[in-house]
């Protein structure tokens, strides 16, 4: 008789090994296994392991069914394709003994009809690229949301290449909402992507993702809010990594927010829409509408920095001036309001019925002026950013001359104090390693007379990044010492000083990350580094390259 120790270590040793029956798996699928109904617990595996097909629950119709393809060494089960169609319990995917393969709707409608002919193959088979195949068809010529590594992006003059939604990449080049409102280009058609990271155009143009070199498994994919994204497996942790996006300020995407909303960042990689100065939610609609009717007299409420959709709701003049673009539109009873771009190129836009598409972001040097009814008492809650810097940052940071040829504007001023933040933190990282690292920046750095720094800059190689390596070094390797200035590092002590320095890390690896809605506003800045706010974990800086 075993001691009881024994028997309760295998005990334990059958419930930890015990697990619910897998799903039969197939290699392929022919005309002895169907019918194949969604209710029978079998998919469809490649031979490498790494995808699968078979039915799944539809996420937008519950007792309703999608027929797909997925990554199965992802965590989530990542779809890459699916067979769009109302596919009900009754289902049945099945191959007649005459080769022709069918799954029929609820209405009886056979959804897989370009496959339906008869195959001298008669197999269904997932191969290792990801591909769905049955005799001449591939998956690969109709694809969803999704281009997998090594696929080709099927061309077809001008119809839509993926789509997801209200969304469609359209000739493998142009992001569109609607069908209509374009919103992102690239610079010539897109080929495919391969697996070491780079999105291949036809005019042999190419954009590399963040992490280019390394073989892994990656998908491009429009995603539900309209973005554009390369992704790659972590194969250890099974998720997926965002590598590039096309769009860079989510507000940008068309259809993020209604009728005369406007579009602002709100965290890590979110959104938020507001109603402008005179307006207010209109409730159920996703829109916002005038607290009081527009009749004269009226005044006008400035909105820096905000931006609003230049379509068919628009017009486009060359005015003389600021001055004659506002009397344009106060003489002009169907104007609700104008955009001006102080940018030096007397760029005026009138607005007519309502206002589509709005954003802000304090990357434009764009304004918008409401008109509203004289007695409408709401203030332009958009100020501009020299007073916000004034109220809400007390950092004294000076600043140098910009140069006389240099068409300098606010939003410029604003970037280079943002870089002189940052080279407060210099104590800790070496700022100027990233400033000498990229082009961008460079001008810049000509500008400030850096540019001895430059040509004593030993750190060119293009797979060398310095937040990310700093970033490693903290978080992964967990050795602050190896990034401290020599100069303090004499007097660093882990033990009174480690809050400090990581403070002042992570404040740093927060303005260093690459979407600027991801970063923090000066005020908060200034707040990171007293201590006075709680700094969440910041994600590893990425740069994006073309």
């Amino acid at each position: 008789m075993a001691p009881p120790l024994a028997v309760f270590s295998l005990l334990l040793l059958v419930i930890g090994n015990h697990s619910p029956a897998a799903a039969e798996r197939l290699s392929s699928l022919s005309a002895a296994d169907s019918p194949w109904l969604p209710s029978q617990d079998r998919i469809l595996v490649s031979q490498n392991q790494t995808f699968a097909a078979g039915f799944r629950n539809s996420s937008s119709s519950s007792g309703r069914f999608i027929f797909a393809v997925w990554v199965q060494k992802s965590i989530d089960r990542t779809i890459v394709w699916s067979l769009e169609g109302d596919i009900v319990n009754s289902s049945a995917l099945a191959i007649s003994s005459l080769g022709v393969l069918s799954l029929n709707d609820s209405s009886g409608r056979n959804l897989w009809p370009s496959a339906g002919g008869a195959s001298s193959s008669s197999q269904l088979v997932v191969h290792d690229d990801g591909s769905l195949v049955f005799g001449n068809w591939s998956s690969f010529a109709s694809p969803t949301d999704t281009i997998l590594a090594n696929q080709t992006a099927p061309l077809n003059g001008t119809g839509t290449t993926l789509r997801s939604g209200n969304y469609q990449l359209v000739g493998a080049k142009s992001l569109v909402f609607n069908g209509t409102d374009n919103y992102w280009n690239a610079t010539a058609t897109i080929l495919n992507l391969t697996s070491d990271g780079q999105l291949v155009m036809e005019n042999g143009n190419i954009l590399i993702a963040a992490d280019k070199g390394n073989i892994v498994l990656r998908r491009l994919t429009l995603d539900p809010d309209g973005n554009f994204r390369i992704y790659s497996l972590d194969a250890r942790s099974g998720r997926w990594q965002v590598v590039w996006q096309a769009v860079q300020e989510l507000c940008t995407i068309h259809g993020t927010c209604g009728t005369n909303e406007i579009c602002m960042p709100d965290g890590f990689n979110a959104t938020k829409c507001v109603c402008p100065p005179g307006y207010q939610n209109s409730a159920p609609s996703n829109s916002c509408e005038r607290k009081i009717k527009l009749l004269s007299p009226s005044k006008f409420l400035r909105l820096d920095f905000v931006s609003f959709d230049e379509g068919s709701n628009s017009a486009d003049l060359t005015p003389r001036n600021l001055d004659y673009c506002r009397s344009t539109c106060a003489n002009n009873a169907s104007c609700i309001g104008f955009s001006y771009k102080f940018d030096g190129q007397q760029t005026c836009i009138n607005h007519f019925n309502r206002f589509a598409h709005g954003y802000w972001s304090p990357g434009s040097e764009m304004s918008t002026f409401l008109r509203v009814a004289s007695s409408e008492t709401d203030q332009s809650n958009f100020t501009v950013m020299t007073s916000l810097i004034e109220t809400v940052c007390p950092v004294q940071i000076s600043l140098p001359l910009p140069p006389k040829e240099s068409k300098t504007t606010l939003r410029n001023v604003a970037i280079i104090s943002t870089l002189f933040a940052l080279e407060l933190l210099a104590g800790v990282l070496s700022f100027w390693a990233f400033l000498r690292k990229y082009s961008k920046y460079r001008d810049m750095a000509h500008a400030l007379g850096l540019d001895s720094e430059f040509q004593r800059s030993s750190l060119e190689s293009e797979d060398w990044y310095m937040p990310k390596w700093a970033f490693e070094k903290v978080y992964v390797e967990q050795r602050i010492e190896d990034i401290l200035d020599r100069h303090i590092m004499d007097s660093y002590d882990n033990r009174a000083h480690f809050e400090l320095v990581d403070r002042m890390l992570k404040t740093a690896m927060w303005c260093l990350q690459d979407r600027a809605e991801m970063r923090p506003s000066m005020g908060k800045v200034t707040k990171m580094l007293e201590g006075t706010v709680e700094i969440t974990e910041p994600g590893k800086p990425i740069i994006f390259t073309c």
